[in-house]
């Protein structure tokens, strides 16, 4: 098992975590604490559940939790892309992070999903 840190998913979301520090500065001070922290948090969480995925034996819990909140942060861009707080171009490279995480997110799970009982158990055929 690879340390959480090193996979490309966990990469992926630490650079939306980034982004969205950055283009959370910009939105207006009163929609900044709710709505700018939202985001922000909301990608902290989805790294903490990367990282419970990889340790755990039964990682699709932890995967469908982290791509349901993957969803809010998207809904959240989208709202600040509409409102003109954050470019179209800021957009899209969060969106283009978002959809990344997404497919590897729901590959992960799938995978998790089809690996046979005997080795999600630890047994040895």
């Amino acid at each position: 098992m690879a340390l959480h840190t090193q996979l490309p998913i966990y990469k992926l979301a630490y650079d939306l975590l980034s982004l969205a520090a950055d283009v959370t500065r910009n939105i207006p001070r009163d929609l900044k604490v709710g709505l700018g922290a939202k985001v922000r948090d909301e990608c902290i969480e989805i790294l903490v559940l990367i990282a419970r995925a990889n340790a755990a034996e039964n990682k699709a819990p932890h995967i469908s939790e982290m791509l349901e909140r993957l969803q809010v942060v998207e809904f959240l861009l989208r709202l600040f892309k509409d409102k003109r707080f954050i470019s179209l171009k800021q957009y899209a490279a969060a969106i283009e992070l978002t959809s990344s995480i997404g497919k590897q997110g729901n590959g992960w799970k799938n995978a998790s999903h089809h690996r046979p009982l005997h080795a999600r158990h630890g047994a040895h055929a």
